[in-house]
């Protein structure tokens, strides 16, 4: 495809990125909350508006519209999905459900393809390395996905999708909150009949889920009391090697949290938090046996939240306790872990100049102690215009798999990165900015699969001495009354400097826009995306393609009805070489709200 005339296709459709509210707050680049026109990182946030906009049921297809997250998928709904941020492995980015992470410790990546977005209030990512906020696996970003808050009163939806491959879903939202407490239950169900995952196969590969969430939240005296407990459970058909086959698959997170005041301006919080992942194969190996991968990991975590004068600090320690069983190929193990953080944050602003300091000690019990450390300066030239600049370094343990399992090397060493961004932003309205950042980001030790014989797929795992990623990234936006204009683009060079080759599954360049009208009754939306050719496994290129989706909706009381079409022009293209994508699909949506 021709990169330069769908660039110039998507800039007829769109003119800028969203335009947040230079008050808006965000929670996630710190873990307290911040004014995301305060923000030094590159952040995106994805409102329930834009959500119940998008003809996307998963979350891997609300965020493949921004530059910057390329996503692979093996197949159509329910297929393995792996998000790439800024280039940097799918391994590299922690998921958070509601701040608590749900990255497997058996392949330190999250299941991206078991999230239903009709859950999902909100979701907020940051792209470069959060290691010192948030542990091992940050060093690309973090992707926060925040499900169902409720309003003031109660609420109540009700929520029907149905579509091309027979894909159905269904949610419920109930939700009552006074000044005093405030509770959400939301429980959805997703099916589709699917299609070929891969090029070769003939069967469909369906995919179904249910899931549940909950969160209540309660006054406990001078203090509050935090209760949340997400859970998806489903089942995936797939190809593998020309044999259809099926797993079960089951995450859930559970977190518990009290915070109090301890004195004016200082909070203290305790949480306690379970996530568990399982997969389980339904037919049996070549050994007679039946593949699992599991994990279970609980954190300790006390935050103490301090403001005076111009300063914010946060202290705290965090406690991993992580096990990881699993069978795979005829390789087995069982391994427990534990990881020990104490983390001191500090934000200060006066006049022009803001300042902002992290620092992590962490001590794994596997491998060696490891200090992270990022320092983010912002200085407002004059008024409108923000100048900025970042460092930062990243830690990522080896997850199970790559030490243990098949193709395992028990002798990996850890993941490290040193990262450094300059940008400027510039507000030109109180609704019109546009921002420009470059950045570059050194990985040592990455760790990448080698593929040894591609007839039986088999690889083992290596160190790799060093990784270079590049980049600068661009991005417009403006909203006018009912009008929201967006547009984001990047252009970035992920190598592998030792052996002088692009990095898998990233591309070079890619643009993302989308234009948005909104009145009272009436909305529509238009997603366009640009991308360039990326290198597939066996050095297999994958051509560079163009989406569009397209959605119109109509509230009436109570009642909205939307139209919604996905790959609009009907595209062939592959996000993972030998895989199948969606074709042109249509779907129609129905969401009653009796009570507002």
């Amino acid at each position: 495809m021709n990169f330069r005339k769908n660039l110039a296709a998507a800039l007829l459709i769109s003119m800028g990125t969203v335009a947040h509210a230079l008050d808006e707050v965000v929670v996630t680049p710190t873990r307290y909350s911040q004014s995301l026109g305060e923000v030094i990182p590159s952040v995106v946030v994805i409102t329930r508006e834009m959500i119940e906009r998008s003809p996307s049921v998963n979350v891997a297809g609300l965020l493949r519209w921004h530059a910057g997250l390329d996503i692979g998928r093996t197949g159509g709904l329910g297929q393995q999905t792996s998000v790439f941020v800024r280039g940097t492995n799918s391994n590299h980015t922690t998921v958070l459900i509601n701040g608590v992470k749900m990255n497997s410790a058996t392949t330190g990546a999250p299941a991206l393809e078991m999230i239903d977005t009709s859950v999902v209030e909100r979701i907020e990512v940051v792209k470069g390395p959060r290691s010192t906020v948030y542990g091992s696996e940050a060093i690309g970003g973090v992707i926060n996905i925040i499900t169902s808050v409720g309003d003031e009163g109660k609420n109540a939806a009700l929520h029907v999708t149905t579509g091309r491959y027979s894909t159905d879903e269904q949610s419920v939202h109930l939700g009552y909150a006074n000044d005093r407490a405030s509770g959400n239950l939301s429980f959805s169900q997703l099916e589709t009949e699917g299609f070929p995952a891969a090029s070769e196969s003939n069967s469909n590969h369906g995919h179904d889920t249910d899931t549940f969430d909950l969160n209540i939240s309660a006054q406990a005296g001078v203090g509050e009391f935090l209760f949340g407990f997400w859970q998806t459970d489903g089942n995936t058909e797939y190809d593998s090697f020309g044999s259809d086959l099926d797993h079960d698959r089951r995450n859930n997170v559970v977190n518990v949290a009290f915070s109090m005041p301890v004195r004016e301006g200082w909070k203290s919080t305790l949480s306690i938090s379970r996530m568990k992942d399982e997969i389980r194969q339904n037919q049996e190996n070549f050994l007679g046996n039946e593949d699992f991968a599991l994990t279970d990991r609980m954190v300790y975590d006390w935050k103490n939240d301090i403001a005076f004068s111009n300063n914010v600090l946060v202290l705290g320690a965090s406690l991993a306790d992580e096990g990881t069983d699993s069978l795979s190929f005829g390789r087995s193990y069982k391994e427990d872990t534990q990881i020990l953080s104490v983390y001191l944050h500090e934000s200060f602003a006066r006049d022009r100049h803001s300042l902002s300091t992290a620092t992590r000690y962490t001590d794994h019990e596997d491998f060696d102690d490891a200090m992270t450390w990022n320092l983010e300066y912002g200085y407002y030239l004059f008024q409108g215009t923000r100048l900025f600049t970042s460092m930062g370094t990243g830690f990522r343990a080896p997850d199970s798999n790559a030490r243990f399992g098949f193709g395992g090397n028990p002798d990996l060493k850890e993941e490290t990165s040193r990262s450094i961004e300059a940008g400027i932003k510039h507000v030109l309205t109180p609704l019109t900015s546009v921002s420009f950042r470059i950045f570059e980001n050194k990985i040592d030790n990455l760790i990448e699969a080698i593929l040894t014989d591609p007839a039986t797929f088999t690889y083992v795992n290596r160190n790799v001495d060093e990784v270079r990623i590049r980049g600068l990234e661009l991005s417009l936006g403006h909203q006018s009354g009912p009008w929201d204009v967006s547009l984001e683009g990047i252009i970035q060079d992920p190598r592998n400097e030792t052996d002088d080759m692009p990095l898998l599954r990233r591309a070079k360049r890619t643009l993302t826009g989308s234009v948005a009208y909104s009145q009272e009754q009436f909305f529509a939306q238009v997603n366009g995306l640009v991308t360039s050719e990326r290198r597939g496994i066996s050095d297999v290129t994958l051509p560079g393609y163009g989406l569009f989706d397209v959605s119109i909706g109509y509230h009436f009381p109570h009642v909205t009805l939307a139209l919604k079409a996905e790959n609009l022009f009907d595209k062939e293209y592959e996000l993972a070489s030998g895989y199948n994508v969606p074709g042109q699909s249509i779907f129609a949506e129905l969401q009653i709200n009796p009570v507002q």
